[in-house]
């Protein structure tokens, strides 16, 4: 239907409906009139809408319209046409105290106070209506003193007049003076039991007594020991005592008027509180049939959809809520735990955020908000979130305590950590996750087996799993695998149709290197939940072990089937395609499908920022990571991807920029502060790096890895006897460990102090095997001149390790640069079948085979090159080969690729000029050679470049 024809279909309809029908402008209102005084509003609102299509500069109609639309609780509706009705100049007395009520309902006290503050009507009743609605303004808006002079006056105008006496009690209330408070309503009430608002206000102080007095009773059992005091729910077909007599109160506010949206109000918060759905839902069904489209109507429509957990409906509710009233808190926070129930965590921030700002006092939304932060790693933030909550002493809240305990644990506090979660225990003996975290706090101070038995303590007590899963991690930690898998069927027996169980036995079986049987648990992890990634990805992974690549792809192929936006299946294809040779752009491609997937997946992101530096593309790196911090600037991932990615494209300052951030991010984490340390030891700021790998041990003090990389700085830094001390340190922190002998051997051996060097190696070595250590101790002892010891060693290792391609290739290397080329190409060729497509040992003995006049050199380097396209060493070993053939224009081509990727590499340049030379085309070698003449003494061959250019 075009929408001219629309218009004039509804202009017809009105005409049908008003004009046409015959009545005139009198008849409407005298039926109008007749319908307010029957109570019926509905009707009357559109008698009185007909009326004024009749005559719509009518200020009584305008007056009578705003008054029914107050009537039917739409108070917004009314404010409109009681404004068009003061615009009109009705009787000021009549219209302007109503206006000032639909305000207070509106909330609009500056306006109110604005536009009426100084009113002065004629009719002391009206003055005095209009005086108690400043009064609530005044009040609202924080000027407590002019709101009692608002009422003293009213009350001198009419000593009894009952909004304002209303008004009194509702401050009395306020005050906690409930007794006085409900005194006054019985009075009030004797006098005029038809005081609608004053039976709501009953309710309203009866239900705020009760919750008082539940959570003083509480906190004086909770005080006396009394383990898990608590309140239980009413129900609707038992009520008595304070709650009947509120309910009651509620029901007569209604009766009398049906329209009130806050004594509806009042009973669905009750029923709901109690969790009697039922009841709930039959008082929805009473508030619809007299508001409908009401705000308060909506919201409690959308909440009972949410404790429904109908969340589908409930986000459609709560967004059609929002554009009604975007800036109610309640509102917000509603829509806030709805998104937080459909994962949409981005928003469920931004709603809960902006509930907090305009009502800090939301309890729920600040807990709520504290989960959306832990659950998306900003444990900080969570910590800053929840602690309004925690500041007051008279708290008794082990639900609280339980969060905060988790906010604390996560943000590296344990000691605070664990007295929340003691205060939650002792509140709630049942709260078995609170009680497992206790018990796994004490693993500093109490012995392993008094926390495994806790633990299982806790388990056998506990239908929930939290205290199975601690306890199965424990056994796996202690490699004790049948007390592993004998906590793995308690699990199973709890939890029999998820997959869980069967993946942790996957785990054990996997430790005890039965592979079979780690196969078939985990496929049975995956018959019970498709989407298992755990388990996808542990059996992806030996498929790969088996060379079995295709299964492995077909893994992640069959979870996306059953759950298409698994973002981490999509990246593991990516990786499988990449190692089987895709290209690039095709891998580029398939980590940006799993960001548009998920946008707010930092994991996706981050996989693309170091996809492009292993790429060694900076450029594409820092713009991946420019992008993702941009969509996701409190995502700690991304801040540390983006530092990463600064500091390898030499952007230091940017990089501390960075990883600054991410220390205020997680303050309590030591990743920030190694960060920082990388960046100042590139800069060559040894003591500022220092200083940050301190702050680093303070925040993980067993953290070995930061223990050592502190001596390596400080012996950069030539701090030696601060080295020795960190690596003595470093040994009596875990003897078992080789990182402290392993570092004192690195200081010895800086100091050219051999033989303390290679005894230090050799203890780092008898901890536990290491390529590196050993490929160490070798060098010291050629160095030390102890040849024959060094030799004994190589064999020595290369019997126990024969495997050990790292060491081969070391050793390979070493042979090399003494002229041993037959011996060095029989130790790469020795790597290469361990390693067959490694492109480093492929260039070597392409290299070789060209010295010894081998065929099949420039296969080795071809091929070297196509599985690293863009390594300037490899491309000369290319070009070197290919000149060797006499493949001249080939491998000036080749080299020239190399040059472009390492411009200021000058051994590089020259091998180009020599090109050039041998090719005939001296016009290119002299602007080569004349380039590195230019260069001076940064370059030492300079005697070979003049010697060239005076042969031209």
């Amino acid at each position: 239907m075009s929408t001219p024809k629309l218009i004039a279909t509804s202009l017809l309809t009105a005409c049908l409906l008003a004009a046409c029908g015959g009545e005139s402008y009198d008849s409407l209102m005298a039926s109008a009139k007749t319908s307010i005084g029957k109570g019926d509003s509905k009707t009357a609102i559109i008698q009185l809408k007909n009326a004024l299509q009749k005559s719509p500069e009518s200020g009584e109609a305008r007056f009578m319209l705003g008054k029914a639309f107050l009537d039917v609780g739409d108070s917004r509706s009314a404010e409109v046409e009681l404004g068009k009705a003061i615009a009109l100049k009705f009787a000021a007395d009549q219209v302007v105290p109503l206006m000032a009520r639909a305000q207070v309902a509106n909330e609009a006290f500056k306006a109110l106070i604005e536009q009426q503050g100084n009113t002065k009507l004629g009719d002391p009743k009206s003055q005095a209506d209009l005086l108690t609605s400043l009064a609530i303004a005044f009040e609202s808006t924080g000027a407590s003193d002019k709101a009692h002079a608002a009422i003293a006056e009213a009350l001198q105008l009419q000593p009894e007049y009952p909004p304002t006496q209303t008004l009194q009690v509702r401050m009395k209330a306020r005050d906690g003076d409930f007794t006085g408070a409900l005194q006054m309503i019985d009075s009030l009430l004797q006098r005029d039991p038809k005081l609608a608002e004053v039976w709501r206000l009953k309710g309203d102080i009866l239900m705020v007594n009760r919750r008082v007095e539940g959570a003083q009773a509480l906190a004086a059992a909770a005080s006396a020991g009394v383990a898990g005091a608590s309140s239980a729910p009413e129900a609707g077909s038992a009520l008595t005592g304070t709650a009947k007599t509120a309910v009651d109160a509620y029901r007569e506010a209604i009766k009398l008027q049906p329209g009130d949206a806050a004594a509806h109000t009042g009973l669905l918060n009750f029923w709901l509180d109690n969790g009697d759905l039922p009841a709930a839902t039959e008082q929805l069904a009473a508030l619809k049939k007299v508001l409908p489209s009401h705000p308060q109507t909506v919201y409690f429509e959308a909440l009972l959809s949410f404790r429904q957990r109908d969340f589908n409906r409930a986000r459609e509710l709560s967004q059609q809520l929002l554009k009604q009233a975007p800036e109610n808190p309640l509102a917000l926070q509603l829509a806030g735990a709805v998104e937080f129930e459909l994962k949409g965590y981005v928003q469920a921030e931004e709603h809960l955020g902006k509930a907090l700002k305009l009502a800090p006092n939301l309890g729920i939304a600040r807990r709520m908000l504290t989960q959306v932060y832990l659950l998306t790693g900003r444990p900080a933030r969570a910590v800053a979130v929840i602690s309004p909550l925690l500041q007051n002493g008279n708290v008794v809240d082990a639900q609280l305590f339980s969060l905060a305990g988790e906010a604390y644990r996560q943000n590296g506090d344990d000691k605070k950590a664990a007295a929340f979660f003691a205060q939650a225990a002792k509140l709630n003996p049942g709260d078995m996750r609170s009680r497992t975290q206790l018990a796994l706090g004490k693993a500093g101070t109490a012995s392993p087996e008094e926390v495994l038995a806790e633990l299982k303590t806790i388990s056998d007590a506990d239908p929930s799993t939290v205290a199975d899963v601690a306890l199965i991690r424990a056994h796996l930690q202690r490699r004790d695998l049948d007390k592993a898998l004998s906590a793995i069927e308690v699990l199973e027996r709890k939890q029999p149709n998820k997959p869980m169980a069967h993946n942790l036995r996957g785990l054990v079986y996997l430790a005890r290197r039965d592979v079979p049987a780690a196969r078939k648990s985990l496929e049975q992890a995956l018959k019970v939940d498709a989407t298992f990634y755990p388990a996808a990805a542990l059996l992806a992974s030996l498929d790969l072990n088996d060379k079995q690549p295709a299964a492995a792809k077909k893994r992640f192929e069959a979870l996306l089937v059953a759950q298409p936006d698994n973002v981490n299946a999509q990246l593991a294809l990516a990786e499988l395609h990449e190692q089987a040779g895709g290209t690039k752009a095709e891998v580029e491609a398939m980590i940006t499908k799993a960001i548009t997937t998920k946008p707010n997946a930092p994991a996706a992101r981050v996989a693309l920022i170091d996809f492009q530096l292993k790429s060694q593309n900076l450029k594409a790196a820092l713009s991946a990571a420019e992008q993702g911090v941009a969509a996701l600037p409190e995502s700690p991932e991304l801040m540390e991807a983006q530092g990463r990615a600064r500091a390898l494209a030499g952007e230091y300052q940017q990089a501390l920029e960075s990883f600054n951030a991410l220390a205020r991010a997680q303050p309590r984490s030591p990743l920030p502060s190694l960060r920082l340390a990388e960046v100042y030891v590139a800069l060559k700021k040894y003591p500022t790096a220092i200083g940050h790998l301190k702050r680093a041990l303070e925040l993980a003090p067993d953290n070995l890895v930061v223990q050592r990389r502190l001596g390596e700085v400080q012996l950069s830094n030539g701090e030696v006897k601060e080295a020795l001390a960190t690596a003595a340190a470093l040994q009596k922190r875990a003897p078992g460990s080789p990182l402290g002998y392993s570092l004192e051997g690195d200081v010895q051996a800086q100091q050219k102090a051999w033989a303390p060097a290679a005894a230090a190696m050799r203890r780092s070595l008898d901890k536990a095997p290491d390529s590196t250590i050993a490929s160490k101790l070798h060098y010291v002892l050629s160095a030390a001149g102890n040849k024959a010891e060094a030799d004994k060693h190589t064999a020595d290792w290369i019997k126990a390790h024969p495997d050990d391609a790292e060491f081969l290739f070391y050793i390979g290397g070493v042979e090399l640069t003494q002229g041993q080329l037959q011996a060095a190409e029989a130790r790469f060729a020795a790597v290469q079948k361990l390693q067959p497509e490694n492109p480093a040992v492929l260039n070597n003995l392409a290299w070789l085979g060209m010295k010894l006049n081998k065929p099949g050199a420039l296969a080795l380097a071809e091929k070297a090159v196509q599985l690293a396209p863009k390594q300037a060493p490899f491309l000369d070993t290319l070009s070197s080969v290919l000149e060797a053939e006499n493949k001249l224009p080939r491998a000036i081509e080749v080299q020239t690729q190399a040059l472009e990727l390492q411009p200021q590499n000058h051994e590089l340049r020259l091998r180009l000029a020599k090109l050039y030379l041998k090719s005939g085309d001296k016009r290119l070698a002299a602007a080569e050679l004349n380039r590195l003449a230019t260069v001076g003494k940064q370059y030492g061959n300079q005697a070979e470049v003049q010697q060239l250019l005076r042969g031209l």
